[in-house]
C-alpha cells in the first residue's frame, strides 16, 4: 500500500476480506470438490500406500461437497487421534461414525461464524493456505496433514455446536469442550468454543496458539505457531481477550493479552508482548509492544512479511536494511492524524505511549533522566557487590 499516511477504514478492508488472495465459494459449486479429488486421485495412483486413507476421507463415498470432504477427513483424524481403529466404534470416548455424523452437520448449518458460513469459512481457510504458504503446492495438504487447518476445523464444528447449545438449552454445550480439548490434544491448538473467527485463517505452524473465550479474529488472518490471545485475571463472564481485526499478522510467540484492539491491516513482529491496543495500520514489537511504524502492504495477513521488512518506520528510518527506494517519501510522525474505524479521522498522538519516550521530551530532559538512571543503576550495583561481600565474609566464619 506504501507509506500513506492515512489508512483504509474498517469498513473498507471488511468489504474486501475476501477478494485478496482467495476466491469468493458457493458451496454449490463444485470447482474445490474437483480439484481435491483429482490431487487425491494422483496421489493414490503414484503412491498406492496412501491409498486406504484417502478412500476413507476425501475419495470417500458422502464427499459429494468440499465441506463435506472436509468434515469426513478433519473428524477422520480426529477419531484416529484419541484412539479410534478407524472403523466401528472403537473410541472409549465418541463412536467415530457419531463424530463424523456431527462435523457433516455442522460443516452444513446455517449458523454464520463472524458472518460467514461455515462451508465458506472452510473453502477459504484453505486457500489461505495454498496461497500463502510456500510449503504447500497442493489443497489436499491442509486438509490431510495441517493441524493448524484442522484446529480451525475442529473449532468451527465446536463452535456451531455451542451456539446450538446456548439458543436451544440455555447452556454451554458439552460436545464442543469435548472437541475442543481433543483438538487441543491432537493438533496442540486450543480455541474456546465461543471465539469468533472469520474466513480466511492461517494458522502456521500452528503448535501453542491459544485462542480465550471472548477473543475474536477478523478475515484473512495470519497467525504464527505460539501465539496466545489471552484474557488478563479471573473476571467471569466478563468481555476480557483480545479483538484482532481483518488482515492482521501476528508473529510467533506473540502473546496479546487483555480485552484490547489490534486493528485492521497490522503487524505485531515475533515474541512480542502486547498489552495496549495497536492501531490498525502499524507495526508494534517487542516486550512491551511498542509502534515502530507502518506497514507497507494494505493486507499483511495475506503478503505475511514475518521479518517486518515491509515497515515505513515511524522514526523516519525509511527502508534502509532491505534497500528499497521505491517509497522515499517521509515518514509518518507520531503526531499525524489517521483514519480510524468506519471513517472516522482520530490522532495518533497515543501512538507515543508505545515509544520508549514521549516525542514531546526535550534532548535535555532525556540526557537527566538517563544520568539519573545510570546513577541509580550503579548504586544498585554497588549494593549489590556490599552484600555479596558480606556473605562471603559470614561464609569463611
Amino acid at each position: 500500500m506504501g507509506p500513506h499516511m492515512k489508512r483504509s477504514s474498517t469498513s473498507s478492508l471488511s468489504s474486501s476480506s475476501s477478494s485478496n488472495d482467495s476466491t469468493n465459494y458457493n458451496s454449490s459449486d463444485d470447482s474445490l470438490l474437483l480439484r481435491l479429488q483429482k490431487e487425491a486421485q494422483e496421489i493414490s495412483t503414484s503412491e498406492p500406500a496412501l491409498s486406504c486413507m484417502l478412500h476413507r476421507t476425501v475419495l470417500h463415498p458422502d464427499a459429494t461437497t468440499f465441506e463435506k470432504a472436509v468434515a469426513i477427513a478433519v473428524s477422520h483424524r480426529l477419531s484416529l487421534s484419541v484412539g479410534s481403529t478407524g472403523g466401528g466404534c472403537g473410541s472409549p470416548d465418541l463412536c467415530p461414525n457419531v463424530l463424523q455424523d456431527i462435523f457433516l452437520s455442522a460443516v452444513q448449518s446455517k449458523h454464520k461464524e463472524a458472518g460467514h458460513a461455515i462451508a465458506t469459512a472452510l473453502a477459504q481457510d484453505a486457500l489461505a493456505y495454498v496461497r500463502r504458504d510456500p510449503a504447500c503446492d497442493t489443497l489436499l495438504e491442509p486438509i490431510l496433514f495441517f493441524k493448524g487447518y484442522a484446529a480451525v476445523v475442529c473449532h468451527r464444528v465446536a463452535h456451531v455446536q455451542w451456539h446450538l447449545s446456548k439458543t436451544e438449552n440455555k447452556r454451554k454445550s458439552f460436545v464442543s469442550l469435548w472437541i475442543q480439548s481433543q483438538a487441543s490434544s491432537a493438533f496442540g491448538v486450543d480455541i474456546h468454543p465461543a471465539a469468533a473467527i472469520g474466513c480466511g485463517l492461517m494458522l502456521d505452524h500452528a503448535t501453542g496458539i491459544v485462542v480465550g473465550e471472548t477473543a475474536s479474529i477478523g478475515d484473512g488472518c495470519t497467525l504464527l505457531h505460539g501465539v496466545t490471545l489471552g484474557g488478563t485475571g479471573k473476571d467471569k463472564g466478563r468481555d476480557r481477550h483480545p479483538k484482532v481485526g481483518h488482515h492482521v499478522l501476528i508473529g510467533a510467540g506473540t502473546q496479546v493479552l487483555g480485552n484490547i484492539s489490534v486493528g485492521d491491516g497490522a503487524k505485531i513482529g515475533a515474541g512480542s508482548v502486547v498489552l495496549r491496543p495497536v492501531p490498525h495500520g502499524t507495526t508494534a514489537v517487542g516486550v512491551p509492544a511498542r509502534i515502530v511504524g507502518w506497514a507497507k502492504e494494505k493486507y499483511p495477513g495475506s503478503s505475511v512479511d514475518v521479518r517486518l521488512l515491509d515497515v515505513v518506520s515511524a522514526v523516519g528510518a525509511g527502508d534502509e536494511e532491505d534497500g528499497n527506494d521505491d517509497n522515499d517519501q517521509p515518514a509518518p510522525s507520531l503526531q499525524q492524524e489517521d483514519n480510524g474505524e468506519d471513517g472516522k479521522t482520530v490522532s495518533t498522538e497515543s501512538l507515543t505511549t508505545f515509544t520508549s519516550f514521549p516525542s514531546s521530551q526535550s534532548s535535555d530532559q532525556l540526557s537527566s533522566s538517563t544520568s539519573e538512571a545510570d546513577s541509580k543503576e550503579e548504586e544498585e550495583h554497588d549494593d549489590e557487590a556490599e552484600l555479596q561481600s558480606e556473605q562471603e565474609i559470614e561464609l569463611t566464619y
